[in-house]
Formats: structure tokens, C-alpha cells, sequence
């Protein structure tokens, strides 16, 4: 006598809002079970009118059905695979298109399990169905494809008296390797159903899964998956240091999604702890301009500065960086936009945009950045750099209070007060 049982306690697939329909969905079976075992006259309807008898009842029973069970173990045992991929899967596909894949599985696995029933297979003529076994063994098929990528943390036990075995514990497997083994297991018991008399649904079981599959490949979720499961490599590889892989990665998810910014962010720095400087920079570069596109400066300046603590920057063209300067100065980070408008000045000094950060270099130290020796410098500078007219005349007038551009300058010199020899 050998027995062999398993349970899925967890996936390694984060979920990316709160799962707050999963969760009540199953507050809604616990409360109908208790309704059901313990409560059935707090209102005027029996429950065994809910269960799906094939050929007989109403309707709409072959829906009521998916929220009925017919014992605690029953019940446990399903939340505990609902509990594992159903959060995750309402977090990739939306609260209303879970609710419709969930509920279409189940009924049709109802509905296999009703023709199972009318020709008698595995024991079960006329036999009636309760549980959502059915539209979690299509939730399941739908994490195949969907999830394909992932691995499961399963809590087994071994037990074969006969043999001397008693064994327990959890593993880490691929999902893969759970689904045909649950299949397994499935096909087995069923085919020893009729001599056992089995009470479990394998028709809705079968059913279900079947249509699982069906709907997960028609709405696209491999591709899906197949994205997910690059990005979810590129991030693994990162974590471990491993940042050639990381990058290859980033690149293949990148070729077909090549508008998610965040992750070409995420290629940027692994590209920059590789050593690819100019490819890094490219990338921040990208970035960058989109955010600049959209209007979304603050993000536009978060990636710059991301990219200038690199030393990636040189790349950036003249509008660029002028664009950079005007909105550090707007958000009134004075000592930035020094910094951008003296690399824009250096990088091209004889272009309109350069010449106008060199006013700005000297405006803002005279009035928004308290360092005399760097308006001191930038003063020198402008009084070499510009002829007369133009921009000079401008800083002339400026300064005019202060006895010119030049007395400017020199009147932060430092004093020499010991006296002369």
C-alpha cells in the first residue's frame, strides 16, 4: 500500500495590486460552507437545491454548485489552491476578466462532469457535483501557460506502511513538474475510480483544465508569460551579480516591450556595471527623452542625475542639458543646475546654448549660490570669453550697481590685511 499527497503552498510570481476579489471570493465559500453545514434555515432556500444534478434541477445550479463543498477537507483543500494561484493570476488579467474566466471554467467543467455522469464513467451514474475543484483545475491549466516560467513550493507526504516510509516535507519545483504530477495523480485515480468508488469529480476536473488552457492560450497569456519570465530572469541575474546575463535578458524582453521604460532602467545599470558605457548611456538617453516628450520632467531629471552620478552623460546634446538646467532651476535646485549649465558651457561653448549658460553660471552665484570664488571665476570667464556687445553688454548693465562685470569679480577678492614688508 503505497500513498502519495501533495499540496501547492506557494509561487514564486509576485503580485502586483492587492488580490481583494480572490480573497473575498473565498470569504464566500468558507461563509456558504458554514451556511450550508451548520446554518441551512437562517434563510428559506435548501442547500442541496444549489447542488448540479445533470438532468434534473434548475439551470442555474451548475453555477450555485461551484460555491457549495461538501466537507471542511473538501472545502481547505480547495482554498489552499485557490490561495495559491488565484491572487497571483487576478493580478495579471484584472479583478472582471478573473471573476469570468473563473466562473466560465467552472461551469464548464460542470457541465463535462454532467455528460461524465449521463454515460456513467468512473462510477459515477447520476451522480451530482458541488465544489470549485472544477474552476481551480482550469485556474491551474491557466497558471501553466500563464506562469510557465515560475516554480512552486509543494508540501508533500510519503506514506507507505507496508514499506516502512513515512515521509514529509516542502520542495521547490518547477510549475511544470506539479502540473503533470497533479495530472497524474488525476489520471490514475480515475481510472480506478469505478472499483474504488471514488467520490472526487473527475470530469470537472478534466473539464476544467481543459478549458483553462483553452482560454489562457487564446487570450495570449503565453506570450505574457514568456515576457514575464524574461524579466523575472534579468532581475534574478542582477540580484546575483551576474550582470551579462542580466543584461542579455533585459534586451530579449526589451525587443518585444520596448516602450517599458522601467525596465530599460534597469538595462542602463546593468550595462553600466558591465562596462558598457556607451551602451548604458544610450540607454539612459532613451529614457530620458520620453519622459521629456511626455512632459514628465521630475522623471526626466530623475534619470539624468541617475545617469551624470554614472558620468554618462556626454552624450546628452546642448538642448538637452539647457533642458535640464531651466528645470533644475525651476524646482530650485541651484547647485544641479550650476553643474549641468557649466557642462553644457565646456561641452559647447560656441553654440547659443552654451554661451547662455555661461550668463546663467555667473547669474547664479551672483544671486542664488552664496560662493564669491566661483563668481569671481565665472565673472573672469565672461569678461574673456564674450566681445564687447551682445551678452557682455547684458552682465555689464547687470552688474552696473557693483561698478561693472570686472569690479564685480574683484570685489570678493580676498583682502590681504597684514601689512606690507
Amino acid at each position: 500500500m503505497y500513498f502519495f499527497y501533495f499540496y501547492p503552498v506557494g509561487i514564486n510570481a509576485k503580485k502586483h495590486r492587492q488580490p481583494v476579489l480572490s480573497w473575498s471570493l473565498m470569504v464566500f465559500m468558507l461563509v456558504a460552507f458554514l451556511w450550508q453545514e451548520y446554518f441551512p434555515n437562517l434563510i428559506s432556500l435548501n442547500p442541496a437545491d444549489l447542488v448540479f444534478y445533470p438532468g434534473s434541477g434548475q439551470p442555474w445550479t451548475v453555477l450555485t454548485a461551484i460555491f457549495m463543498h461538501a466537507g471542511w477537507i473538501h472545502l481547505l483543500g480547495n482554498l489552499v489552491y485557490f490561495n495559491v494561484f488565484a491572487p497571483v493570476l487576478e493580478s495579471r488579467v484584472g479583478p472582471f476578466m478573473f471573476i469570468v474566466y473563473f466562473l466560465v471554467i467552472g461551469v464548464f467543467g460542470n457541465l463535462v462532469h454532467g455528460a461524465v455522469s449521463s454515460l456513467g464513467w468512473f462510477g459515477q451514474y447520476g451522480v451530482g457535483v458541488l465544489g470549485a475543484s472544477g474552476g481551480i483545475a482550469g485556474l491551474l491549466a491557466f497558471s501553466l501557460v500563464r506562469f510557465h516560467h515560475s516554480r512552486v513550493d509543494i508540501a508533500w507526504w510519503v506514506f507507505a506502511p507496508l514499506m516502512g516510509q513515512n515521509r514529509a516535507g516542502r520542495s521547490k519545483v518547477p510549475l511544470l513538474v506539479a502540473v503533470v504530477l497533479w495530472l497524474l495523480l488525476q489520471v490514475v485515480q480515475s481510472l480506478v475510480a469505478s472499483q474504488t468508488g471514488a467520490s472526487v469529480s473527475f470530469g470537472a476536473h478534466f473539464g476544467g483544465f481543459f478549458m483553462g488552457l483553452v482560454l489562457a492560450l487564446s487570450m495570449g497569456q503565453w506570450r505574457e508569460g514568456k515576457q514575464e519570465g524574461l524579466r523575472l530572469k534579468a532581475e534574478e541575474y542582477f540580484k546575483a551579480g551576474a550582470y551579462h546575463a542580466s543584461v542579455g535578458y533585459w534586451i530579449d524582453y526589451l525587443e518585444n516591450d520596448s516602450g517599458d521604460l522601467a525596465a530599460r532602467m534597469e538595462l542602463a545599470r546593468a550595462q553600466v556595471l558591465t562596462g558598457q558605457a556607451e551602451h548604458g548611456e544610450s540607454s539612459y538617453r532613451r529614457v530620458f527623452q520620453v519622459f521629456m516628450g511626455r512632459g514628465e520632467a521630475d522623471k526626466a531629471l530623475g534619470v539624468f542625475k541617475e545617469a551624470a552620478r554614472a558620468d554618462l552623460v556626454s552624450g546628452f546634446g546642448p538642448e538637452e542639458l539647457a533642458q535640464v538646467a531651466h528645470f533644475q532651476e525651476k524646482q530650485m535646485d541651484y547647485a544641479g543646475a550650476a553643474a549641468t549649465h557649466e557642462r553644457l558651457f565646456n561641452s559647447f561653448p560656441d553654440l547659443s546654448e552654451g554661451e547662455r549658460s555661461l550668463v546663467r553660471l555667473v547669474m547664479l552665484h551672483r544671486g542664488k549660490i552664496y560662493d564669491p570664488i566661483s563668481l569671481r571665476h565665472w565673472c573672469q570667464t565672461a569678461v574673456e570669453f564674450f566681445p564687447e556687445g551682445g551678452w557682455r553688454d547684458f552682465l555689464e548693465n547687470e552688474f552696473k550697481h557693483e561698478g561693472g562685470l570686472c569690479a564685480a569679480a574683484e570685489a570678493d577678492q580676498p583682502k590681504n590685511l597684514l601689512p606690507a614688508p
